[in-house]
C-alpha cells in the first residue's frame, strides 16, 4: 500500500482481502489456548506457491508474537473480517 513495513505494527499480508480490511486471526490450534489479534491487510502475499500450499495470511512479527510462541513458524488459523 506503499507505507513503509514497520513489525511492530499489527500489519498482514493476504491475497484474499482488499487492502485496508481488517481481520481477525484466530489460533486454531486444538492444543493452545483461545487467542486472537485483529490486523489491517496492507500488504499481497504469501508468495503464491505458498498459497497453494494453503497458507493464507503472513502476519507481521508483533501479532505473530501476540499468538503464538516465538518457536512456531506456521500455526493453523481462523481469519474473518472485522466490520
Amino acid at each position: 500500500n506503499g507505507k513503509r513495513f514497520d513489525p511492530d505494527r499489527f500489519t498482514a499480508a493476504s491475497w484474499f482481502y482488499p487492502l485496508g480490511t481488517k481481520v481477525r486471526v484466530t489460533l486454531a490450534s486444538p492444543s493452545a489456548p483461545k487467542r486472537s489479534v485483529v490486523v489491517t491487510i496492507t500488504d499481497r502475499g504469501p508468495d503464491k506457491e505458498l498459497v497453494r500450499d494453503g497458507r493464507i495470511i503472513d502476519l507481521s512479527h508483533a501479532p505473530f508474537r501476540q499468538l503464538i510462541s516465538p518457536g512456531w513458524g506456521l500455526a493453523a488459523v481462523a481469519v474473518e473480517p472485522v466490520r
